[in-house]
């Protein structure tokens, strides 16, 4: 008796653990007699007659009637204690409770029952089969393990939060492993004989548990597969790398202002139900990569630690020329399904084939996701770094999701644009960054100055002069984390104390001043090649349709179109930061501005000596095309020849310039205005067509509005000219159709040397 007592005892433990994490197995324990279970179904027909949904509950008798008879088999043979019949009956009550919200969702349970009462046996004429018999006991064991599973798969389902949304969803595949439970309680009725050994009970409890466990194993592996094909499929962005570098760029005592303010802690809390999206505001270079950003990282870490909660997030910026509010939306479902099987399952069951071009499929996808998901935070940094219209939908789709979902924590981060202001509509609660960062500041000034000292080998004496002219520093920054950023970054390398001094006590009045004064130091330059060599970095920064690489601008500043048989092999490596000064910098290996203000100003046409993008777009384009004439890209090359090649780098440009050539030639023509293209581009789209063109090209039928019409009017005196760039233009608008993604560097930046 005391073996079958510590199995019934096991198996309770068993199923107590498998419900850890869920607050209700209390709640099951109080039922304990199917006296109870009655009241209970009385009180629920009640309710439902009131509401006008009464729902015939005769369908479950004959699953109360085995279970009466098996509690009494057990309370005879079995000196069971409360709790384990309390998981007889206890169960019963909740499920029904749970599963009334939805009349779907109760009708499936109430089948669920019956068919488990059917396959459940006579229990009566059980223990009269094998009374006095040891066997007895352990059928009821293996009983009550199926019964168990059977609670335990129908509450961890029919408690889900959003039971309404889910259903139909989930609910499938739950029923398909109450079936293998079901099967396996028919299956035990080949086991009522007299003869039955113990070795064939205890076989039959562990085939149970392993097809169950297969099953599950087998159907969670198909959702992970289905989910990471979408995945590959749309190829939504990922900002955890960038997480990963701002959380290690935050000083220590950043944002304790934010975490302090009493508007911070009740959108953490939900208490602001009436404006439940939190606004960080900041003028320009207050919070750029300098400041909202480490401010939306540090609150992205802090939510992410908090138990039973999800955070998605965006890092949006100007660089990413393919971003939209639809880009912006895949991205957050992506994270968002990550978080659990079941949101991935209602993603694979979503409709798929117009997720991706249809921005209410994935607007509604999102929105049951979030609903479905619990409390969840929704970070996007960098919001007026999105192109007007696109940022105008994204921010009408947040205050929309705001309303509806009363778990959803939305928080942003952008400048104070006139337009965002207007879209939110005054559902924000706005903290403006750059009255409160003043302690901050401080922090920054002085953890970049200790490292400057550290890395210059100041002597005390000096360090402590430097330190009082940079005292009024996080003063005139007003609030600009930026500014400071570049005034520190102009000084590090100066070596002459008294020209430091200087810079420090006349310091810009302005960002535009700071970048002003980084632009004149350019242009005054007395060496004209080290002048060009920044102007054309700056230029290039600004004009590349798809942010360039270090190793790719390398090889391009080595083409010169005067020698276009000149070969581009690099040497030596460009500190494009030294030579154009603390406004670029080179990030994951990529050329560009540390803020997008930087290309406002230097592009500007107000700007004295201002670089021009038009020109810059042209030199770049041309520059393209003749690396592309060059003799590595011979057709007729060996593989040798092309593995010689690829070792000295001569292919470093080829991934940028076979895929943006013609959009730089589009942006010259619609920056210039000008109606004509040049003749030194002519000259160079000739050589290409006469050593690229290829015998079995098939004319091209791509309309003539896909051009710009500065192309188009060469179409008289250069016919096959224009036909090749239709044919180009054609070519990219396949591919960029195309599953395979050739223009997605995730997929293809293979930097060689």
């Amino acid at each position: 008796m005391a073996t079958i007592q510590r199995a019934f005892e096991a198996a309770m433990l068993d199923f107590k653990e498998k419900l850890k994490g869920h607050s209700f197995y209390d709640q099951i324990i109080q039922t304990t007699s199917i006296e109870q279970v009655y009241q209970d179904i009385e009180k629920l027909q009640d309710k439902q007659a009131k509401s006008g949904r009464l729902r015939h509950l005769s369908k479950i008798e004959p699953f109360l009637a085995r279970l009466r008879e098996y509690s009494s088999v057990v309370e005879t043979f079995v000196q069971a204690k409360p709790d384990i019949l309390a998981l007889i009956w206890g169960p019963i009550k909740l499920l029904l409770l749970w599963a009334d919200v939805l009349k779907q969702s109760f009708d499936a349970l109430v089948n669920a029952l019956e068919e488990i009462g059917n396959a459940l046996p006579d229990f009566c004429e059980l223990s009269e089969m094998f009374a006095g018999n040891n066997r007895l006991q352990a059928l009821l064991v293996l009983y009550f393990r199926d019964i168990l599973h059977f609670y335990l798969i129908s509450t961890k389902f029919f408690s889900m939060r959003r039971l309404k949304v889910m259903f139909e969803i989930l609910w499938p595949r739950h029923k398909d492993r109450i079936q293998v439970v079901v099967k396996h309680m028919g299956s035990h009725r080949d086991l009522f004989r007299k003869e039955v050994r113990m070795e064939e009970i205890r076989r039959a409890d562990e085939m149970r548990n392993r097809e169950l466990q297969h099953f599950v194993q087998t159907e969670d592996n198909n959702i992970a597969q289905e989910y990471a094909s979408h995945r590959a499929h749309l190829a939504p962005k990922s900002y955890d790398a960038d997480l990963y570098r701002f959380s290690e760029a935050v000083c220590n005592g950043t944002g304790k202002w934010l975490f302090r303010d009493q508007s911070f802690q009740d959108w953490l809390t939900g208490i602001e139900k009436a404006k439940p999206i939190l606004w960080l505001r900041g003028i320009p270079g207050a919070g750029g990569p300098i400041r909202k950003t480490l401010l939306a990282s540090s609150v992205i870490k802090h939510t992410q630690s908090l138990d039973g909660t999800n955070t998605v997030f965006t890092f949006l910026t100007y660089l990413d020329s393919h971003i939209s509010a639809l880009t912006i939306l895949h991205s957050l479902i992506f994270q968002l399904a990550s978080t659990s099987l079941s949101l991935k399952t209602m993603l694979c069951q979503s409709d798929l084939q117009r997720l991706g071009n249809d921005f209410k499929v994935a607007a509604t996808l999102f929105q049951t996701l979030i609903q479905s998901a619990g409390v969840v935070y929704l970070v996007v940094d960098g919001l007026d770094e999105v192109e007007l219209l696109q940022r105008s939908r994204l921010i009408k789709e947040l205050v929309r999701l705001s309303g509806e979902c009363d778990d959803c924590h939305i928080l942003l981060t952008s400048r104070a644009e006139s337009d965002i202001s207007r879209d939110l509509d005054g559902k924000t609660t706005d903290l403006q960054v750059d009255k409160n960062n003043a302690g901050s500041i401080q922090v920054f000034v002085n953890r970049t100055m200790g490292e400057w000292f550290k890395d210059r080998g100041f002597v005390p004496e000096v360090q402590e002069q430097l330190q009082g002219w940079a005292a009024p520093l996080a003063f005139h920054a007003k609030g600009m984390f930026l500014y400071v950023k570049v005034i520190l970054s102009m000084i590090h390398d100066i070596n002459d104390i008294g020209d430091i001094k200087a810079q420090l006590e006349h310091l810009p009045s302005s960002l535009d001043d700071a970048y002003g004064r980084i632009l004149q130091h350019i242009n005054s330059s007395s060496d004209p090649k080290r002048r060009t060599l920044a102007r054309s970095i700056l230029g290039w920064v600004g004009c590349a349709p798809s942010p360039m690489t270090l190793k790719e601008m390398e090889q391009a500043l080595l083409i010169d179109p005067k020698f276009p048989s000149k070969v581009p092999t690099v040497q030596a490596t460009v500190d494009v930061v030294k030579i154009c000064g603390p406004i670029i910098d080179v990030v994951d290996g990529y050329v560009q501005f540390v803020h997008f203000t930087v290309r406002e100003y230097i592009f500007s046409k107000d700007i004295q000596n201002s670089i021009n993008l038009s020109e810059t777009a042209l030199d770049l384009a041309i520059r393209c095309v003749v690396y592309m004439c060059q003799d590595h890209h011979d057709p007729d090359l060996t593989e040798g020849d092309m593995d010689d090649n690829i070792l000295w780098g001569a292919y470093r440009l080829h991934h940028f310039s076979s895929s943006f050539w013609l959009d730089l030639i589009h942006e010259f023509s619609t920056l210039s205005g000008s109606e004509t293209i040049p003749d030194a581009l002519i000259d160079q789209l000739r050589i290409l067509l006469e050593t690229r063109s290829s015998d079995t090209y098939t004319h091209s039928d791509q309309r003539k509005g896909s051009l710009h019409p500065a192309t188009l009017g060469l179409e008289d005196q250069e016919p096959d000219l224009v036909e090749m760039l239709k044919g180009c233009t054609d070519f990219q608008t396949s591919s960029a159709k195309s599953d395979f993604r050739i223009n997605n560097r995730e997929f293809v930046d293979l930097e060689i040397r």
